[in-house]
């Protein structure tokens, strides 16, 4: 099969709805997403279309504005080790935020292991008395 031939099969666009986040790191997650050609006419309306960057039962972390041009966004300095969602909708007159697609949950990592852990192929921590350090007098 020729490379051209392959656009005949693997659609650009799908003309769907969809928003999926991502980790990238501890404190960086991508957000990227399609939105079909009737929500993008219903947002064309609307004064203001952002995302928002939820962490799991606490609220809003981060809040930008988007254009409908756009197919991704990094949130940046993000806590690491906790949970997070977003979302795409748009903020009404009374400047309340309608949303209008959700993301999956992703959890960041920690950037250092809770005490007491042991990181994978790190020996475990072993306990010696304070004796084994104190040299002795001749």
């Amino acid at each position: 099969m020729k490379d051209r031939d392959i656009n005949k099969f693997v659609p650009i666009e799908y003309n769907e709805n969809a928003l999926s986040l991502m980790v990238q790191s501890p404190t960086v997650l991508y957000a990227y997403w399609e939105l079909s050609h009737g929500l993008k006419n219903t947002l064309s309306g609307k004064k203001k279309v952002q995302i928002r960057l939820n962490i799991e039962g606490d609220g809003v972390r981060q809040t930008y504005e988007i254009d409908l041009s756009e197919k991704s966004y990094y949130f940046n300095d993000v806590q690491p080790g906790l949970s997070y969602n977003c979302e795409i909708g748009t903020v009404d007159d009374y400047n309340m935020f309608l949303p209008l697609l959700r993301s999956n949950t992703v959890n960041t990592p920690r950037v250092t292991p809770l005490h007491g852990s042991v990181l994978p192929g790190e020996a475990a921590p072993t306990s010696f008395s304070s004796r084994a350090f104190h040299r002795k007098k001749d």
